[in-house]
């Protein structure tokens, strides 16, 4: 395929572990520096988390972990103007050092530019940091177009994230190839419009086989394949 769309997180590098050791620091730092319980702390930030998805769902905004920083700091009483962009720097910060490509992934880049492919990343998220995660993982130099949730205001799999991955990549659904993670965001959205896919199926799952699909465990799996 000459056209390439790819899901960014969890599909070019492990989301998870970053994720983990970014909150674990930023729930202990919360609990140090108020001398809150770290069982009070975890509450505040599950509710924050929960109540900024249901005032904001299905929006790239209901991911943003200022929003949720903001959240935390007013349910306990804390003045958000001073620490709110300090606990959001701090997550990302930790995240963006933790991350990892994983293997093979600028092998295969390099080999579909060689073959003169276009890729557009398709991810649900905020663009400043899925920009700052693409620099920091060193993939800019083989991304032609970023399309996120927040610039079309849906959410995979919505179509119109498809279709604004299709429009700048100028090409047709059939000239296009899907690769991500999520079976039912990435692979069914793209399968619905009639873009190929490849299933990266780290969990294992058992899903309903699709026309048009090929499953790999492993991103190594789709360079060794020749996909």
């Amino acid at each position: 395929m000459k056209n390439l769309i790819l899901d960014l997180d969890n599909t070019l590098y492990g989301y998870d572990e970053p994720h983990q050791v970014s909150l674990k620091l930023l729930l202990e730092t919360f609990s140090n520096t108020f001398d809150i319980s770290k069982e009070q702390t975890q509450l505040s930030f599950d509710r924050a988390r929960k109540n900024t998805h249901l005032q904001l769902p299905a929006r790239a905004a209901s991911h943003n972990r200022l929003l949720y920083v903001q959240k935390m700091l007013e349910y306990n009483g804390i003045n958000t103007m001073q620490h709110a962009l300090d606990f959001y720097e701090l997550y990302w910060g930790t995240f963006l050092e933790q991350m990892k490509l994983f293997p093979t992934v600028i092998a295969y880049l390099e080999k579909q530019r060689a073959l003169g492919s276009k890729v557009c990343i398709l991810t649900d998220l905020t663009a400043h940091i899925q920009y700052r995660k693409i620099q920091k993982l060193g993939l800019t130099p083989y991304i032609d177009f970023l399309v996120t949730s927040e610039e079309v205001g849906v959410e995979k799999p919505h179509p119109s994230m498809f279709n604004n991955a299709l429009a700048k990549l100028a090409c047709a659904p059939t000239e296009a190839l899907m690769i991500g993670d999520s079976y039912a965001k990435d692979i069914v959205g793209a399968n619905a419009l009639g873009i190929a896919g490849i299933w990266i199926n780290h969990k294992k799952e058992n899903k309903t086989k699709l026309a048009g699909v090929t499953t790999v465990f492993e991103f190594e799996e789709i360079l060794a394949h020749g996909k």
